[in-house]
């Protein structure tokens, strides 16, 4: 995992994989069972692998709400069964898989989640970002995605070899993705604080639109410029 970069405004880099499992640990209540302690690091280390082989471009690697979504599924299993879930939808929508998306950010940090909740509120709202309703509609959406592709889609299509998906409205090559995404954490636009143990997750306001927005303002290049 290396020096990885964090959008947490007090941190220089985001928690190692053992920083996480400290806190997590301090977070229980009472002793924590070193089983699923043992389970929740085993759980990280698939998850950060998989992320690490599917972007390996991704910028900012904060995973402490990762960590404690991990731990309260429950004992050791529930643990595992979650992380691996995790790790093969990192594989499904990253440089490795027909998607090809560049980043784990959107996942990360909340914004698919938010644009899902913010569909069907009153049922959806009290649906993290990684329990299973919201994973099975990432699921479902690859399916989605996967089938668009095949169609010849205009927005999602076959893409030349090498070339990352990018269906957004802004450029979002590395130095793009790190300015825009550095300016939405000083602004309090971001759904999920992932440096967070409890993420402080928020589906309002339109998180999608105003970074949009706010990749406008800063004159971000359009798709395919740089």
């Amino acid at each position: 995992m290396g020096e990885a970069a964090t959008l947490d405004p007090d941190r220089a880099r985001a928690s190692s994989p053992l920083e996480l499992v400290e806190a997590v640990a301090r977070s229980a209540a009472g002793a924590p069972d070193p089983d699923r302690l043992r389970a929740l690091a085993a759980g990280l280390a698939e998850v950060i692998g998989a992320l690490a082989a599917s972007f390996p471009d991704n910028i900012f690697w904060d995973l402490d709400h990762v960590a404690a979504c991990l731990w309260h599924a429950g004992g050791p299993a529930p643990t595992r069964s979650l992380a691996r879930r995790v790790a093969r939808l990192c594989e499904k929508f990253g440089l490795r898989s027909e998607l090809r998306f560049r980043y784990a950010h959107d996942m990360i940090y909340g914004y698919d989640w938010a644009r899902w909740v913010s569909r069907e509120p009153a049922g959806r709202q009290a649906i993290g970002p990684f329990d299973p309703p919201f994973l099975d509609y990432l699921e479902q959406r690859r399916e989605e995605l996967l089938q668009l592709i095949a169609s010849g889609d205009a927005k999602y299509h076959a893409l030349a070899s090498g070339a990352f998906r990018n269906p957004f409205g802004f450029g979002r090559e590395p130095h793009e993705e790190a300015r825009l995404h550095r300016e939405l954490a000083r602004e309090d636009l971001i759904p999920v604080k992932a440096w967070r143990l409890d993420g402080e997750r928020r589906w309002r306001p339109p998180f999608t639109e105003l970074r949009t927005q706010t990749a406008r303002r800063l004159g971000l290049s359009p798709p395919g410029q740089k």
